[in-house]
């Protein structure tokens, strides 16, 4: 039912993140242009976070960092989060980390962590391919070698910039047997694509 959602899954919510996202982050069951059903519709996000999370181009969704990352982002990604693996349509990620102007400290990052790593199941099962866009050569190698190290559920790799991302992520979306948007073509360079599709 389009704008409903579970009884039990708002109080998970709610439990989990001590607030109720009111205007954010709600899955309605509805087709979008591309024939998929279950794309998240997410609202704007509170006042005090920076962080936006963007499935306008789903089965794409992208994650724009803030320049200094808080609790209220960590809160609200983690939010939006359980409600993109709640779609019956799997999905890529991008991670836009170049507007970070501040490494998160040690306590956000074990919180985003803890949350990773309770969620492995779904997220192997929901999520494609995540890309994270670093720039830094130095910064991208050190992450490939940490995810070498301590591998993710599922395929995770580091790009310097939007458009190798995407590009990684909409091949993933097509090995996958779904319909790449127009616009995640055109993200990836690809124009080509987008105009034979």
């Amino acid at each position: 039912m389009i704008g409903r959602m579970d009884a039990q899954f708002h109080e998970r919510i709610r439990r989990s993140f001590g607030r109720t996202w009111r205007l954010a982050c709600v899955v309605e069951d509805i087709v979008d242009n591309h024939g998929m059903g279950g794309v998240p519709s997410l609202g704007a996000p509170p006042a005090d976070v920076g962080l936006r999370f963007d499935v306008s181009i789903w089965p794409l969704a992208i994650i724009t960092m803030p320049p200094v990352l808080t609790v209220p982002d960590i809160e609200y990604m983690q939010a939006c989060y359980e409600l993109v693996f709640s779609s019956p349509t799997r999905h890529a990620l991008i991670v836009d980390t170049t507007t970070i102007v501040r490494v998160p400290d040690a306590t956000l990052r074990k919180q985003m962590k803890a949350f990773e790593d309770s969620r492995r199941p779904i997220i192997r099962e929901k999520n494609i391919g995540s890309a994270i866009i670093i720039q830094s050569a130095v910064v991208r190698g050190g992450y490939t070698a940490l995810r070498w190290i301590s591998p993710q559920p599922a395929p995770n790799r580091a790009f310097p910039n939007m458009r190798e991302a995407a590009e990684w992520c909409v091949q993933g979306i097509e090995a996958d047997g779904q319909i790449v948007p127009i616009a995640g073509y055109k993200l990836a360079g690809l124009a080509e694509h987008a105009s034979a599709g």
